[in-house]
């Protein structure tokens, strides 16, 4: 069995996994136990045999002809960025390390130093911050600074507790890690074996996500400020792939325009640059009165 057929497999059992029969027209029976949808309720809606379906779950077919990929779309309900990841697993490219352009991160990172009442700052595939401006850095008290992981910033006791959405805004998280990071890449490797640790990680990541909000506003609770509402926008940065820009914004006259006022007259106005080379250790966020701020669920173009 090939690697990217047991990679198909993994995603549509999980996917399977994670719809409910009502989900997809299907009347829940009285007393019915099983998580998710049944083999061959996804096999019936997408109009093959249980048993072919089987097969491609366990990997034992060939690849599948475009007919049923788009069969299985359908009945599994994904969306235009699912149905692209299913794609790429059936093609599985090789992994290729492709270090950024050293002149387009400087351009980029000296664009971030001049935005002073904004925090923003790009991270690569893997979730790690390759540049911050100083409102950002500031914002989280390090955890958004350059060498740390967006991905691994979310999962300790301090913004379980501090920020509303956690669950929907660490979903789209991880999300955005296994739709841009290579599965072969020796960093996220790193990473699941450090996230592992924490079973909420291993839950969200066993769902397979790929996709979630483009955009979205989160609560979360700042010392001296109560609970503080955030706009976040992210934006591909398309002459580096699979990186993206996390912009942070306030609306008018609310507590967060307030909080950005404050930082922005306090703290220096400078920049990280992003490196060529493997990303520094992430350290781990301790207290801060400005807890990290989460990222945004994905890029919506840029």
């Amino acid at each position: 069995m090939s690697d990217s057929l047991n990679a198909l497999g993994r995603y549509v059992r999980a996917r399977r996994g994670v719809l409910q029969p009502e989900d997809v027209g299907l009347t829940r029976q009285p007393g019915r136990r099983v998580a998710g949808l049944r083999r061959e309720e996804v096999a019936e809606l997408a109009g093959i045999s249980a048993e072919y379906y089987l097969r491609i779950e366990q990997g034992r077919v060939g690849r599948p002809s475009e007919q049923v990929l788009e069969a299985l779309a359908r009945a599994l309900r994904l969306d235009d960025e699912s149905v692209a990841h299913l794609h790429r697993l059936v093609t599985a490219r090789p992994y290729r390390p492709q270090p950024a352009d050293a002149e387009t991160a400087e351009r980029i990172a000296r664009t971030l130093s001049r935005w002073y009442r904004t925090p923003a700052y790009i991270s690569d595939p893997h979730r790690d911050i390759v540049a911050a401006n100083a409102l950002a850095t500031a914002l989280g008290h390090g955890g958004l600074a350059v060498g740390s992981n967006q991905i691994a910033g979310l999962f300790n006791d301090r913004m379980k507790s501090t920020l509303r959405e956690w669950e929907e805004m660490t979903r789209s998280a991880v999300a955005t890690l296994r739709r841009d990071a290579h599965p072969d890449s020796p960093r996220l490797a790193e990473l699941i074996g450090e996230l592992s640790a924490d079973p909420d990680f291993v839950r969200i990541w066993d769902r397979h996500d790929v996709s979630g909000p483009e955009d979205t506003t989160f609560h979360i609770a700042i010392e001296g400020f109560g609970d503080v509402a955030i706009d976040a926008h992210n934006f591909a940065v398309r002459s580096l792939p699979g990186y993206q820009l996390t912009v942070l914004s306030a609306g008018p006259g609310g507590k967060a325009e307030t909080l950005f006022a404050g930082l922005a007259a306090s703290v220096p106005l400078s920049t990280g640059t992003v490196p060529t080379g493997p990303p520094a250790p992430s350290p781990t966020a301790g207290p801060a009165a400005a807890p990290t701020a989460p990222p945004a669920a994905r890029p919506t173009g840029g």
